[in-house]
């Protein structure tokens, strides 16, 4: 059984060293309590591998492939019809980037190129300013050296965004903006190839090392950090796509809304929602199959609420990240999905630590 990696000292600041050894001793022999197998985590690790992430990725890879073909055709050809096949496949892009955005982890954390693909939120314009100084510049942007030291924020879909959808970086008036964006979208498309690329030659426990006094199942360790994967996105889905921008607990700003200028926030946030629940039932067995054996009561709830997510998700106005509505209405409107959301946090941390694994830092929450 994998040792328990809470941070004991952070959760109890106060406990003293011998409280929380006894109180360790306790989480420990609780993860006894699983039966699941290293075997079952396996099958369901393959099942999620050939089922959501490498077919996820795939797709994503074709859709960045011809993205990039239409921003060449768009240099060669700048008109507004070109434009517009541009951004359509921009926003086919997005999508495909939403199926595989929860997971930050193997391929994808190599030289930062989950970061890359969106450089959100970014509160400062940090993206628009560097793009502007990249061409002002004259920056050697055809050298493969640049882009392995360019900046995040003008390597992915953000950068794309502000090139594609802002007046004042138009790639019809200007070339130079033009061969910007074919560069970053062939920088783009080649860093998802080799994601795809090395999850199909590789396998999860490729990306997982126990320390030294720790023994236990590379699959089940695996699968624990994908669990925490998916909750560190589902705090991203609920704080930062949607209560920071619509005004939660402070003063709303809807352009720091993710893809807001494209207008793919709200897609993006219902596409985020459907693969959690495909997340839930890849395979046979998934995780679902294995909660329902161990705990049906939890599997059911989490099953209900991964449903409520969708179709709270479903109802919001197409027009919910625009200035048609007041901030008060966007709040109102969208109450129900994070609560709903919140709910589904606090549903999977319970079922996960019942199969016997232990979540503890989340990288989104500062703790």
């Amino acid at each position: 059984m994998i040792k328990n990696r809470i941070k004991l000292v952070g959760l109890f600041p106060t406990c003293s060293i011998v409280t929380c050894s006894i109180i360790a001793s306790l989480m420990s022999t609780f993860s006894l309590a699983s039966t699941v197998s290293p075997s079952d985590w396996q099958s369901a690790l393959n099942n999620l591998s050939h089922k959501i992430i490498a077919p996820s990725y795939a797709q994503f890879a074709n859709s960045a492939a011809k993205l990039h073909t239409t921003t060449e055709t768009l240099c060669h050809s700048a008109n507004q019809a070109s434009l517009t096949a541009t951004q359509q496949a921009f926003t086919k892009n997005v999508k495909d980037w939403q199926t595989v955005q929860w997971l930050n982890f193997g391929p994808a954390t190599l030289f930062m190129r989950y970061y890359s693909f969106a450089y959100w939120p970014d509160k400062k314009g940090l993206t628009q300013r560097q793009l502007r100084r990249l061409v002002k510049d004259k920056a050697d942007i055809d050298s493969e050296e640049f882009w392995r030291n360019a900046s995040i924020a003008v390597r992915g879909l953000t950068a794309m965004e502000a090139i594609l959808y802002r007046p004042d970086l138009d790639p019809i008036a200007n070339p130079d903006y033009c061969s910007l964006l074919t560069n970053i979208s062939q920088y783009h498309a080649q860093s998802i190839h080799d994601i795809h690329t090395e999850w199909v030659n590789g396998q999860f426990q490729d990306w997982v090392f126990l320390d030294e006094d720790e023994s236990g199942s590379l699959a089940t360790a695996a699968f624990e950090q994908l669990v925490q994967k998916w909750l560190e996105h589902l705090s991203m889905v609920k704080e930062t796509k949607l209560e920071q921008p619509l005004g939660w607990q402070q003063k709303s700003n809807i352009k720091l809304a993710e893809f807001f200028r494209s207008g793919q926030t709200l897609s993006s946030i219902q596409r985020n929602v459907q693969v959690y629940h495909d997340i839930y039932h890849a395979g046979t067995p998934s995780l679902y199959s294995i909660a329902l054996q161990h705990n049906p009561t939890q599997a059911k709830q989490l099953e209900d609420s991964l449903k409520s997510n969708i179709t709270e998700a479903a109802q919001l106005p197409t027009n919910l990240f625009t200035d048609e509505l007041t901030a008060k209405q966007r709040k109102e409107q969208v109450r129900k999905l994070v609560l709903s959301l919140s709910k589904t946090q606090k549903q999977l941390t319970i079922l996960v630590t019942d199969l016997g694994f232990r979540i503890g830092f989340n990288s989104r929450d500062g703790d």
